[in-house]
């Protein structure tokens, strides 16, 4: 459990004042909405290499200008025209860098835990791997780019949650879902560079910043887990804390285990039920999950599980569409630029779409 407040927020701070040192701006810079302004600021990508090629990615926007390639931890620049080059829509990796890269045959080994469709197993790591074998992409770009879902502030959705934060009084948000809202593969809980708070810590102190109040945050999500599972917990893990706010998040394992929509609505009604009936003033955000690695068999029923979401809000509840957003991102990139263990989590850089996606909900206008 994880638990965030006034007085604890220097610590939050601190940890991510070392993504902001090394990234050149305010502590706030990871928090600055993807959607908004002419600079996309720690991109990551993953190069990979096929068939022996210069290793490649692409970038969600088009670049005016590229202003850094780095480490994803941010503390080792590399350089244009002797590490890499950007030509045809694409970066590339220059012979002789030591920028890090793979190949597609060491993301689609012979063996491994998961098995991938069409053969072969899909690479699977936990921890810091994945996230230290990507680099990040500081560019300038036109404006208006982002062409997927936009947050929606929720005032009216969200009445007594604005109107005390509005008012400064202190609030208690709390997250409960699995391993995704618990943050695995987030640099911070890997204990590597740039040290970045897993969505939830970032979405808390960012409320917090905006409005200037007391925001207590406490997160009872635990991996591996299902709505099933959270609706048997609930009594414990979110009625016995009575939180202004509860942030719901599951749905990556309930669809792999191909959870059917109308069970997976019932668990999600029944956590928001055994809330309200203890604290009837208690509100919600549900989050629809991203997807799973499209070449695993993890991919299930996650998909369809938004349209019951939706089904659920109303006064007091709204949904923040990560799905959607997840889908327009692989529009642009592979999964293995937005992943943190290459099946079922997000990076450092996936994690802060989630982080400002929320904020957005909460906060109106531009931040």
């Amino acid at each position: 459990m994880n638990r965030l407040t006034f007085n604890s927020i220097s610590s939050l701070f601190k940890r991510i004042g070392v993504f902001v040192c090394l990234a050149g701006s305010s502590w706030a810079q990871p928090m600055l909405p993807f959607w908004k302004g002419k600079v996309m600021y720690n991109e990551s990508v993953m190069m990979i290499s096929k068939d022996g090629k210069q290793p490649e990615a692409r970038l969600l926007f088009t670049p005016k200008r590229i202003l850094k390639v780095t480490s994803s931890g941010l503390d080792k620049e590399y350089r244009k025209g002797i590490d890499w080059e950007y030509k045809d829509g694409k970066l590339y990796l220059l012979p002789g860098t030591s920028a890090v890269s793979m190949t597609g045959a060491e993301l689609a080994p012979d063996s491994g835990r998961f098995k991938r469709v069409g053969g072969g197993y899909v690479l699977h790591q936990e921890g810091a791997f994945f996230h230290q074998h990507q680099l990040a992409v500081t560019y300038k770009h036109r404006k208006n780019q982002w062409k997927g879902p936009l947050p929606v502030f929720a005032g009216d959705r969200l009445p007594v949650t604005t109107d005390k934060l509005r008012r400064k009084e202190k609030i208690h948000i709390l997250l409960f879902g699995d391993s995704i809202a618990a943050g695995a593969n987030a640099s911070g809980r890997a204990n590597t560079a740039p040290d970045l708070p897993d969505w939830g810590e970032l979405f808390a102190a960012e409320v917090r910043r905006a409005y200037g109040t007391e925001v207590v945050f406490t997160n009872t999500a635990v991996g591996g887990k299902t709505s099933a599972w959270g609706k048997d917990e609930a009594p414990q893990a979110v009625v016995a804390h009575q939180p202004d706010l509860v942030v719901l998040a599951f749905g990556m394992n309930d669809g792999t285990g191909k959870m059917a929509p109308e069970v997976f609505k019932e668990n999600i009604a029944s956590i928001i039920n055994q809330a309200k009936a203890a604290k009837p003033a208690t509100e919600f955000l549900l989050i629809s999950t991203m997807l799973p690695n499209p070449e695993s068999f993890f991919v299930g029923t996650q998909r369809d599980f938004k349209k019951v979401l939706e089904e659920l809000t109303g006064p007091g509840c709204t949904l923040v569409d990560i799905t959607a957003v997840h889908d327009e991102l692989l529009q642009h990139k592979t999964y293995q630029d937005l992943t943190g263990n290459n099946i079922n989590h997000p990076n450092d850089f996936l994690i802060r779409w989630y982080a400002q996606f929320l904020a957005g909900t909460l906060i109106p206008g531009d931040r």
